[in-house]
């Protein structure tokens, strides 16, 4: 079962058809849609500016809480599913080792996995990773364990479940994936062939870009790199760049792409608002994916930032 698969199973604790409030944490804006099933609710998602200070999700934690206090969500207390951005879902594929074969010896291997790349501050996060079969790489997701607690204190808070904390990037691939089973269903009921699903995935938040490959439903290459507002410029020479790097990734004929990089009105310049991707501006081998969030939303002015709390003690996920 891959990382994506493993976190979605979580979602499946409660019968499909109920509703749940799905949210995007991160660094400048908290989006929320209602999600019945594995449909989106039509005109329940909102887009809140978050003035946070350095890019701490401390100010995301408190435009959670103003969010799940408005009084029609807070009168629904539905059930929730929080994404976290790439900035706080940090990402790594491990390669195997025997000490992955038991517990504790896995946890260390993995927290070590995710040191070596963002330093000893990672050996204080909560990590989980997939159940790749023996001898292949290991996709591991590394959060802060004070961040994973304030979402649920603030969800308990308000009288929510919590269901699902995952990184942005499995809810992008788990839309993918349900758009790809739409068609194929859709395909088959008119009689003809169904499109053959994306190789990869390029998400896009404001400042970065994440790319990954995928076979077989898992992830098995990831690349990050940083972006700017002209990322569909971008978007083709940094697929060159990785295939080049890695060139068994060459023959990947379909990208899907996944946009969530405009940033509210209400902290965007001028010129920026007046941007918004549409499919006929990607290039031929992208593919623009739906909205996890919505296509549509409310917008809701800057939550500030909160003079901060006392930190929470670590925790494991």
């Amino acid at each position: 079962m891959s990382l994506t698969e493993r976190l979605a199973a979580l979602a499946a604790l409660a019968p499909l058809t109920q509703r749940r409030l799905r949210v995007l944490l991160s660094p400048q804006q908290l989006l929320c849609v209602v999600r019945h099933g594995q449909r989106l609710v039509e005109g329940s998602a909102q887009q809140i500016a978050v003035a946070g200070a350095g890019g701490h999700w401390q100010a995301s934690i408190d435009a959670l809480r103003a969010l799940l206090q408005q009084p029609a969500i807070a009168a629904a207390r539905l059930p929730l599913e929080i994404s976290l951005s790439g900035r706080w879902s940090q990402l790594v594929l491990a390669p195997w080792s025997d000490a992955l074969l038991s517990e504790p010896s896995a946890g260390r291997f993995l927290q070590t996995q995710l040191a070596a790349l963002y330093g000893d501050n990672a050996r204080g996060w909560s990590v989980v990773g997939d159940d790749a079969p023996y001898g292949h790489t290991r996709l591991v997701c590394g959060v802060d364990s004070t961040l994973l607690q304030a979402l649920k204190d603030v969800a308990a808070e308000c009288g929510h479940a919590c269901r699902v904390i995952e990184p942005l990037l499995a809810t992008a691939l788990r839309t993918m994936e349900t758009q790809r089973q739409h068609g194929w269903r859709r395909a088959r009921k008119d009689g003809k062939d169904a499109d053959a699903p994306s190789g990869a995935l390029a998400l896009v938040e404001p400042g970065r870009i994440t790319m990954a490959a995928l076979r077989d439903n898992r992830i098995v290459a990831i690349q990050s790199q940083p972006a700017s507002e002209a990322w569909r410029l971008e978007l083709t020479q940094a697929w060159q760049r990785w295939t080049l790097r890695a060139p068994e990734l060459a023959g990947i004929a379909t990208v899907a792409v996944t946009d969530l990089s405009a940033p509210p009105p209400a902290l965007a310049p001028a010129p920026h608002a007046a941007l918004h991707l549409v499919p006929e501006a990607l290039p031929s081998r992208f593919v623009l994916n739906p909205n996890p969030f919505g296509e549509r939303a409310t917008v809701t002015g800057p939550v500030a930032q909160q003079p901060m709390a006392a930190a929470a003690p670590d925790v494991a996920a």
